[in-house]
């Protein structure tokens, strides 16, 4: 049947339909049948349609196509056809009617159009259960979180304190095993980007290097013994001590990360006098390269938990540069 949809079911849709929302268009053939039959006889409009729909299933399991069923309803048809009534407006609506009771998706497709309405339990059934079942779409129906229909949580004191909770909140989808990190990047008192630290995307969490590095695992292999490397930081297991072995570490700092994820997708990191950027963090200074990236990234300003410098070149960027810099408001 689905060779009905050629070029001349195509622009036959249009013809009579492209005037009206695809997913109405169904509903209006049916309502234009109703009211044939309602002016004419309902016997002659049953043997009509009966027969119409006939020459529809023929053409379907034959693969006629659409020209051709015209043509054949036609002859049928034609002799004693209402002459004020569209002959081929008619065929249409029998051929869009036989498509569309079997074959739905396709016509849809082809014509490029939405023709069915949107059923949302069975398509959000689908993304969460990869069915549609009738069972999967009862669970929908029911399902809920405890703050469905609200959020019962304290409003923060302050932006400062909001700004922090998104931090923590960043930073828990952080894969790093040592500290999770989260930043936020804003304008204009909205978020614009976020951040947290770890390794790059796509890459394996760092525990796992013990397996994929061969040159790594054989040059710390005597420093790790029998202990175990699971879900725990390499350095760590190693036997560095906190700031050694940072050349082992392949993570990227939330920081840098906020920035890099802004500028993946086109978002201006810099600010202005009247408009400017402020990059919240749930940790202290920045380390001297994440610092490079933010100055030069223009942010206008950082907010950080404690006042503590990472390295002695970190603390003399600060103090060179235009970079404000302050503590959350809710640590006074």
């Amino acid at each position: 049947m689905i060779t009905m949809l050629d070029k001349y079911f195509y622009d036959d849709f249009f013809k009579y339909y492209g005037n009206i929302p695809a997913v109405r268009v169904s509903d209006h053939i049916n309502s234009n049948m109703e009211l044939f039959a309602s002016v004419y006889d309902d016997a002659y409009y049953s043997v009509l349609i009966n027969e119409g729909l006939n020459v529809a299933k023929t053409a379907g399991v034959i693969g006629t196509s659409y020209f051709k069923f015209c043509e054949q309803l036609g002859k049928k048809t034609s002799f004693g056809f209402p002459k004020e009534q569209n002959l081929n407006k008619f065929m249409f609506d029998i051929a869009f009617i036989y498509l569309y009771n079997n074959i739905p998706e396709q016509v849809s497709e082809f014509l490029g159009v939405k023709l069915l309405m949107r059923n949302i339990y069975t398509e959000v059934a689908e993304q969460l259960y990869g069915n549609k079942t009738e069972e999967s779409v009862e669970k929908i129906k029911t399902i809920a979180t405890a703050d469905s229909y609200g959020i019962k949580r304290d409003t923060p004191k302050s932006r400062d304190e909001w700004f922090f909770n998104l931090c923590v909140e960043v930073g828990s989808n952080s894969k790093c095993f040592s500290r999770k990190i989260g930043a936020v990047l804003s304008r204009d008192k909205s978020v614009i980007s976020t951040g947290y630290n770890g390794p790059p995307r796509g890459i394996p969490t760092c525990d796992q290097r013990w397996n994929l590095d061969k040159e790594f695992s054989k040059k710390y292999n005597d420093r790790i013994k029998n202990k175990e490397t699971k879900g725990r930081c390499p350095r760590y297991v190693i036997g560095f001590k906190s700031g050694e072995g940072l050349d082992v570490c392949v993570a990227g700092h939330a920081e840098r990360n906020a920035l890099i994820n802004a500028a993946r997708l086109g978002i201006e990191t810099r600010g202005f006098k009247d408009d400017p950027t402020t990059l919240y963090m749930s940790c202290g200074i920045p380390c001297t390269p994440c610092m490079v990236e933010i100055i030069n990234a223009g942010v206008s300003e950082i907010v950080v938990t404690v006042i503590s410098f990472y390295d002695q070149s970190a603390e003399y960027l600060l103090q060179n540069s235009e970079l404000k810099i302050r503590l959350f408001d809710f640590l006074k």
